[in-house]
């Protein structure tokens, strides 16, 4: 038996592209950190566009320019939680993440192993 979000993803779904950031420390006096983007790996995804107000009520305290709730599939945890940018239609955005940590929930599936992740991304007013 096959999920409606599995559905929606062959039918609907785009790719994105995910930037994996490493960190490194310059000056550990001056807390100088430098991050250093790996090549991208492309994923496919449920891309939704989400207003300002459901921004704000969602992301209190992040001004931001656009947002977008993303579905992905379960087994792209890891990959998003190294994640530094997410590329979508050539733009570049940044997950939401609270204490240093991405804001992920999960989305039961219907077997075991199966199901979707939902976590939203931004981009920053400049």
């Amino acid at each position: 038996m096959r999920h409606l979000l599995d559905d929606v993803m062959d039918t609907q779904g785009t790719w994105i592209r995910v930037y994996v950031g490493k960190e490194t420390i310059q000056d550990p006096f001056e807390k100088d950190v430098t991050i250093v983007c790996t090549n991208p790996i492309t994923i496919r995804a449920i891309v939704e566009d989400l207003t300002n107000a459901q921004a704000q009520w969602k992301m209190p305290g992040i001004k931001v320019a656009k947002v977008k709730d993303i579905f992905v599939e379960r087994k792209h945890r890891s990959l998003l939680e190294q994640s530094y940018k997410i590329e979508y239609q050539g733009e570049m955005y940044e997950g939401w993440k609270e204490f240093g940590k991405l804001q992920i929930r999960e989305q039961p599936g219907v077997g075991h192993g199966t199901g979707y992740l939902r976590l939203y991304i931004y981009s920053k007013v400049v």
